[in-house]
């Protein structure tokens, strides 16, 4: 059994304390509360209580000795760049992030976890995730191989130093000025895996959106998400009329593509070690080229940023 004596004088959620205390993952430490293994002065509380100075937090020896299940699986990673701290891969559409309770194999943790180590934050199911790409998104996505390129990138993430830029195609003849896009997002009531516009108690977000070409009814966006909401492109677009093609979450299907036309291809963030600001370039997918080529777009002419 181990105890933690809260010290602080700021209320702060237990949940939210104990990922960098313990360095499991949040959605871990939760259901620890809630089955009772992690309480406060003795008594079973819920995630969301706020730890009070001098509060005494109990963890059952059962926590802190989970280790790691996932299954490595060999795959032929496409790995933009790789140190002792970090790996940037090159993420295939149709494959998730990490595992989920109910999906243990086939995601890219499974396939990294083949090829070397990554931090154990984030266990059971998220070492070394400081980030997501849904699974239909592709592109460039970093992993932190030990605990303080975690920390560090983490960190980076809250502090709005990671610079994202995606490109999606979408249906609608976009304005052709640069949109600043700020809207309150949150998870929907009605559909737990969807995310919807909520301006009474939606977390910000801020995207900023750019037109780079138009053929037909479709437009090529440039977006910059600012924040890090979850479907955070997806749904702006589709909120303001334009929906990611082949989004059928927050759109339709497409004959021209099989899932949604959404491409992280450009990722930036300062290395956790050398501090040096570095930039990795996702090559966009043949299934978007083709897209393009089908609405007659030349991708050549496209003028990518950064």
């Amino acid at each position: 059994m181990k105890e933690i004596i809260y010290t602080e004088t700021a209320p702060v959620r237990i949940d939210k304390f104990l990922v960098k205390e313990i360095f499991l993952s949040r959605e871990y430490i939760k259901k620890e509360i809630e089955s009772g293994n992690i309480s406060i002065n003795g008594t079973i509380v819920k995630p969301s209580v706020k730890l009070k100075k001098n509060d005494k937090i109990i963890i059952k020896e059962s926590v802190n000795s989970i280790k790691s299940t996932i299954l490595p699986q060999k795959y032929n990673l496409d790995i933009l760049f790789e140190d002792e701290e970090i790996i940037v891969i090159n993420k295939p559409p149709k494959t998730l992030t990490h595992p989920t309770t109910k999906i243990l194999t086939g995601t890219i943790i499974n396939f990294i976890l083949y090829h070397t180590k990554l931090s154990c934050i984030g266990l059971p199911l998220r070492p070394g995730v400081v980030h997501r790409l849904d699974k239909d998104t592709s592109g460039a996505i970093v992993f932190a191989k030990t605990d303080m390129a975690y920390w560090n990138l983490i960190n980076q993430f809250k502090e709005r130093k990671v610079k994202k830029y995606y490109i999606a195609i979408v249906k609608g003849i976009f304005p052709s000025e640069t949109k600043e896009i700020s809207l309150p997002l949150n998870a929907s009531k009605k559909q737990p895996t969807k995310r919807s516009i909520n301006f009474s108690d939606g977390k910000p977000s801020l995207t900023y959106l750019k037109v780079l070409a138009i053929s037909e009814e479709y437009s090529i966006i440039q977006a910059h998400p600012i924040t890090g909401r979850t479907h955070q492109i997806r749904l702006v677009l589709s909120f303001l009329g334009y929906p990611i093609l082949g989004d059928e979450k927050y759109g339709e299907k497409s004959i021209l593509i099989d899932r949604q036309a959404l491409h992280a291809y450009s990722l930036s963030f300062y290395h956790p070690v050398t501090n040096e600001f570095l930039t990795f370039k996702a090559p966009i997918p043949e299934d978007i080229k083709l897209s393009m080529k089908k609405i007659n777009i030349d991708i050549n002419n496209l003028k990518l940023n950064p």
